[in-house]
Parts: structure tokens; C-alpha cells; sequence
């Protein structure tokens, strides 16, 4: 019976890396959503979103820059370990863009955005 439950390391993986980013995206969406003139719609947001934080982010422009990099950087591990079972080709487009961090790496800047969301509170 245990080994109905065991699942392979790309989809333990996939789950955390999905479950991170998605995390931090609707954290952040809904600050935003709530606290700025973001509005939120489905085509292209989560493209959209981080561009809008390096320009209009509530914090100053270092720290909006880093913030758009990281939620980036999450995005990529998500769609890296959604349709890449391996690391690619040294020699490949997709190896160029590869980011090369671990899960520890991304709960740490996932609790490092949406702890800086939360210590802004609620702009009035």
C-alpha cells in the first residue's frame, strides 16, 4: 500500500516549486490589487506584475528591482521543473536562462517578498 504514495523527485519537485511561486504571486497580486493602482487581469500578468512592481513597487527602486528578479526567478523554477525532467544541453537556449537554485533558495526568497509585503501593512 506505501508504494501507491511515493512520487518521483521531478514531481515532488514540481509541486513545491508551483506551490512557492503561486503562493507569492497571489500574496503579492492581492497587496497590490488592494494598496496600489494595479489592476488585475488574466492575459499576461504574471509577466505584467513583476514589470509593474520595478517601476511602481512600494518600496524604493533597489529593493522593487530585486523583488521583480525573485518572483521571476520563482516563475523560472516552476516552469523549469514543469516541463524540464533535466537540467538542459550546456549548449542550449534553454541552458542560458537556466536558474540554477534549489528549493531552500526559493522558500527563502518567497518568505523574504511576502515578509516585506506584510511590514508595509495596508497603504491608506
Amino acid at each position: 500500500m506505501e508504494d501507491k504514495f511515493k512520487s518521483s523527485e521531478s514531481a515532488v519537485k514540481r509541486n513545491i516549486y508551483g506551490r512557492i511561486y503561486y503562493a507569492v504571486f497571489l500574496c503579492v497580486r492581492q497587496w497590490l490589487t488592494d494598496n496600489t493602482g494595479y489592476v488585475s487581469y488574466a492575459p499576461g500578468e504574471h509577466s505584467r506584475m513583476p514589470r509593474y512592481i520595478k517601476s511602481k513597487g512600494p518600496f524604493d527602486n533597489k529593493i522593487n528591482q530585486k523583488i521583480s528578479d525573485d518572483i521571476i526567478d520563482l516563475k523560472k523554477l516552476r516552469h523549469q521543473s514543469d516541463y524540464y525532467l533535466k537540467k538542459p544541453s550546456k549548449y542550449s537556449q534553454e541552458y542560458e536562462n537556466w536558474v540554477f537554485e534549489d528549493i531552500e533558495y526559493a522558500f527563502s526568497i518567497a518568505n523574504n517578498i511576502i515578509k516585506d509585503f506584510n511590514n508595509l501593512g495596508k497603504v491608506s
